[in-house]
């Protein structure tokens, strides 16, 4: 089955689907769950200078040639491009691999781009393949159904073009940028990521989380997010302050964001007010890399007159705007050396299109990232969900992966 995201709605099918699923194939038996990402920046600049193209195929149990190079595997998720900056526990690209993809990328480059070759942000993707059920209570059909046990893990370097692995040449093929191996247990839920470990050099590693938010107990009137830090070791243009990236330690605080309604034109009010008692409240701070135990903190979920006026639904936020739907706000800092905030992060935008205004330009997309409250349209009527939020900062960007609830029930308003 496939799922698309609309403007302030899900597709009415969510609710009748845990998960995507295949009916034509065969589950596997005691399987684990997988999910694998390239967090490579998708361009060279004085952060990356030294690094290999980050447009990559990911291999498990792979199949060497003569000459020792892989020549396919077990499983092969081919032209895997920089992650997208907001992913859902369900495919939200569910044809992101097709001829023609158009998307802004490049330094500077404010004009879209047309890759005329096939893109996937991840995997599985838009793979047909048996995904995950819901489990704790969460749709996670963007992880892959897999054999459990001990896999080999390999990442290749390869050229941005239409070629599949198997049909480059053994010197591409051996172009291999990691090499590991993993344990799967049966019935639990990884997430894999291809990270750089050192900004100056071609220096490359799996970071490796085992998802423990399948076990935990989450209220049902409660936000969710957790932050982990995965940048790589900086180069001596960042130290010396010439170029962006998060800092060693990272202070992280929030702000609940509610329309004024009281604002009229010419008004010196200001547009947004906090919720009291959420104005700046320390959040947490990530004094380590590479964490693969993320604490989640929780924020209310608030009441539906929130998100309406006049019986309308507000609005999200644009590109330049924050629309009048609550939403929170992050500010980051260096713990160390407080301050100026780095960064300064709206979770205001409409998740059906933000994808489509990805920037890679300093910071995430202009400062924004979607919503965390989830609005849902079941039969002509709006429902706001809960939902739990991983946060990955990784050099100068804010990855959200955002994982829903099975809508195999009404929230409780």
């Amino acid at each position: 089955m496939k799922r698309t995201i609309y403007l302030f709605a899900l597709l009415a099918a969510a609710l009748s689907e845990g998960c995507r699923k295949y009916a034509e194939l065969t589950p596997i038996d005691h399987p684990a769950y997988m999910r694998v990402f390239n967090d490579l920046p998708n361009t060279t600049t004085a952060l990356n200078n030294g690094q290999a193209l980050p447009f990559l195929t990911f291999i498990m149990d792979p199949q060497m040639d003569a000459s020792g190079a892989p020549a396919g595997g077990a499983i092969v998720g081919d032209y895997m491009a920089t992650r997208q900056l907001f992913s859902l526990s369900y495919p939200i690209n569910e044809a992101n691999s097709s001829v023609g993809v158009t998307f802004n990328a490049g330094i500077g480059n404010t004009q879209p781009s047309t890759y005329l070759f096939p893109l996937n942000f991840e995997y599985p993707g838009n793979a047909h393949v048996p995904a995950a059920p819901a489990i704790n209570g969460f749709d996670l059909s963007a992880w892959a159904q897999v054999t459990s046990g001990r896999h080999r893990i390999l990442f290749v370097s390869r050229p941005e073009n239409g070629i599949a692995f198997n049909n480059l040449s053994q010197t591409i093929r051996s172009q291999v940028l990691i090499d590991t191996t993993v344990d799967l247990d049966a019935g639990e839920v990884y997430t894999l990521e291809a990270v750089s470990r050192d900004m100056s050099k071609p220096d490359y590693g799996l970071y490796f989380r085992h998802e423990a938010f399948t076990h935990e107990s989450f209220e049902d009137d409660k936000l969710y997010v957790g932050f982990v830090n995965l940048s790589e070791k900086p180069s001596q243009l960042v130290r010396d302050g010439f170029a962006p990236a998060f800092p060693d330690r990272i202070a992280i605080s929030y702000t609940y964001n509610i329309q004024n309604d009281s604002r009229s034109t010419g008004s010196t009010n200001t547009f947004y007010y906090p919720l009291p008692g959420y104005d700046n409240i320390n959040y947490t701070t990530l004094i380590t890399k590479m964490d693969t135990a993320i604490p989640y903190l929780s924020l209310p979920l608030l009441p539906n007159g929130y998100f309406f006026q006049a019986d309308t639904l507000r609005t999200y936020g644009g590109i330049n705007n924050t629309g009048s739907l609550p939403f929170v706000s992050f500010t980051f800092q260096d713990a160390d050396n407080p301050g100026t905030p780095f960064l300064q992060l709206a979770c205001a935008q409409n998740p059906a299109t933000f994808n489509n205004f990805d920037n890679p330009l300093f910071t995430t997309a202009n400062n924004t990232l979607p919503n965390l409250n989830l609005i849902v349209n079941i039969s002509g009527q709006y429902h706001i969900y809960p939902t739990l939020n991983i946060m990955e900062l990784v050099d100068n960007r804010v990855y959200l992966m955002q994982v829903q609830k099975g809508f195999n029930t009404l929230p409780k308003q």
